[in-house]
């Protein structure tokens, strides 16, 4: 399982790619891999001012099962991947690269602090 060490991770098995004061965000292949298939999903506004922990949208499996987002940064939204809504499968293809689900100017250093780094998300998970 892919676990690169340039990113930062969450318990919730979001990434997060540091751009300065942007943050790009998606779903880790571990995090995928639990969901399994994923059918639909739903991504906050852009513009959308959101607080860490806030309720930003959710994920269909095949399983048909309702899977809740919750934002891992406070911070705008200041893009969204359109295209997962008509192709998934990026998600399970390319969770690294096309699969990103948002972007957000993040703007709470101390919730930095508390992000994972890829030695503790693959200990945590025992991915290795």
């Amino acid at each position: 399982m892919s676990v690169p060490a340039q990113l930062k991770y969450t318990r919730t098995h979001f990434w997060i790619r540091l751009e300065g004061d942007q943050a790009v965000i998606g779903l880790t292949e571990h995090g995928i891999a639990e969901l399994g298939m994923i059918l639909f999903i739903d991504l906050p506004e852009r513009n959308a001012v959101v607080k860490q922990g806030d309720f930003i949208g959710s994920v269909e499996t095949v399983a048909d099962d309702e899977h809740d987002l919750l934002a891992p940064l406070s911070g705008k939204v200041t893009a969204v991947n359109m295209l997962l809504e008509k192709a998934t499968l990026l998600l399970h293809e390319s969770t690294y690269d096309k699969g990103w689900l948002f972007t957000i100017h993040w703007n709470d250093e101390l919730e930095l602090e508390k992000l994972w780094d890829a030695k503790a998300y693959t200990e945590e998970f025992q991915l290795e």
